[in-house]
């Protein structure tokens, strides 16, 4: 198959393009701070599938974006949609986001009743 110039330039910034929007989905841990973070609280909202599984938790009459394991490790761990549901209260463990002005935390650890999800065993 023979392309022009014009058409591989084309299809080499697609595939750039969505790549870079991938990368940019996955959250990362840089924007996170170092130190332990944990927040209990209600679940309001639930979200199984890529790239995150999250929660939104009511906590202090706040809000939090509670980012968990990408699906495949949520599952390694034994955590699905099947643990939780909404109005289950949990306690998450992990990093505070950075901004302290945005309530969003990523977790390592999720406690469900008295049942602990180690998502990230490598992490402390």
């Amino acid at each position: 198959m023979r392309f022009c110039g014009k058409t591989l330039s084309l299809a080499l910034g697609l595939i750039l393009a969505t790549l870079s929007g991938a990368t940019l989905a996955h959250h990362g841990w840089s924007t996170y701070s170092n130190g332990e973070f944990s927040l209990t609280g209600v679940i309001v909202e639930e979200h199984f599938g890529n790239p995150h599984d999250r929660l939104t938790l009511e906590a202090d009459g706040q809000q939090w974006n509670v980012v968990l394991s990408t699906p495949r490790r949520s599952r390694s761990a034994g955590f699905g949609e099947d643990n939780v549901q909404v109005g289950d209260t949990v306690t998450a463990y992990g990093n505070r986001h950075a901004d302290q002005a945005t309530f969003e935390m990523k977790t390592v650890r999720l406690k469900v009743g008295e049942k602990l999800y180690n998502l990230y065993p490598n992490r402390t």
